[in-house]
């Protein structure tokens, strides 16, 4: 009978052992898996700097913020000029003119 049960406990601890292995198998491949998300993560922080660094170089970022403040410009010029009662039919001329200095100025400085 004492047999029996001994050899009862060694298949239990042969299991348990088994268990743990499997367990220390499956958390050694989640570690692989995010060692292999970190270099993924890292790789990728470095073609964003590459990216914004070439955007920045490129100059179409400060084409596109000249061109906004011009806008803002523009619209303040057009409610300053109603506001102190510009006759209308100058008014499209003056924003005509306008429009065309911040085309060009959205052009400018690229060379």
């Amino acid at each position: 009978m004492k047999l029996f049960n001994w050899s009862k406990q060694d298949q239990e601890d042969k299991k348990e052992l088994s268990r743990i292995e499997f367990l220390q198998a499956e958390n050694d491949r989640l570690l692989d898996h995010i060692e292999s998300l970190k270099l993924d993560i890292t790789e990728l922080e470095a073609e964003k700097k590459h990216m914004e660094d070439l955007l920045s170089r490129s100059g179409f970022k400060n084409r596109v913020i000249r061109i906004g403040m011009g806008l803002v410009v523009l619209a303040l010029s057009y409610g300053l000029l109603v506001f102190f009662g510009e006759r209308n039919a100058n008014l499209p001329w003056i924003l005509l003119i306008e429009a065309a200095f911040i085309i060009f100025m959205g052009q400018g400085e690229d060379k």
